[in-house]
């Protein structure tokens, strides 16, 4: 009897231990928690040569923040997709897109062209796309983890508060974005 409860310990501690080392990676403010001011580059969109504040000159409108992480650029462009669809269906409800690549202050140059190719891609029209250093204190203030496994950290909100987030979203996860946005535009 006591060598089962043995066992059957050490096999639910390593279960635990399984479902620590796959679990989603953490980041990002909590459904529910608000959003804050914060100035990045803007070199796409509406915004485009300026630093204002995103939720701040969109205020309670409906929108969606994705913060890149080193995620590879086919995959930002997708997402950039799917938010311009999204902006045109949800015209009326004046919903807003917001992509912000993060970068060292040494790549900067680098993630700046990157991010400008990508908004020149069709299809990505309307989305504003920025970059922000990882040292900016906004990354802290939303709570971004910019550990290399956290890819993108994708925040859906309005009237400043976070209805949805989702990390390391997938183009092919678009649906999963769509129905986040269906929810915050009614």
């Amino acid at each position: 009897m006591i060598s089962r409860n043995i066992f059957g310990g050490a096999l639910a501690a390593t279960a635990l231990i399984a479902t620590a080392v796959f679990a989603a990676p953490g980041s990002g403010l909590k459904v529910g928690e608000k959003v804050t001011p914060f100035h990045p580059k803007h070199l796409a969109g509406p915004l485009a040569g300026t630093d204002k504040c995103f939720p701040c000159t969109f205020q309670d409108r409906p929108q969606v923040q994705v913060w890149v992480n080193g995620d590879d650029k086919a995959n930002v462009v997708a997402l950039a997709k799917t938010l311009s669809a999204e902006m045109k269906e949800h015209s009326k409800e004046e919903f807003k897109a917001l992509v912000v690549v993060l970068t060292t202050p040494s790549k900067m140059a680098k993630a700046e062209a990157m991010v400008k190719e990508a908004a020149k891609v069709a299809g990505t029209e309307g989305v504003a796309m920025a970059i922000l250093s990882t040292d900016n204190e906004a990354v802290k203030a939303y709570s971004v983890n910019t550990d290399a496994s956290v890819k993108n950290t994708v925040f859906v909100y309005k009237n400043w508060t976070v209805a949805n987030k989702f990390v390391n979203l997938k183009s092919a996860d678009g649906a999963k974005l769509v129905a986040a946005i269906d929810g915050i535009t009614k």
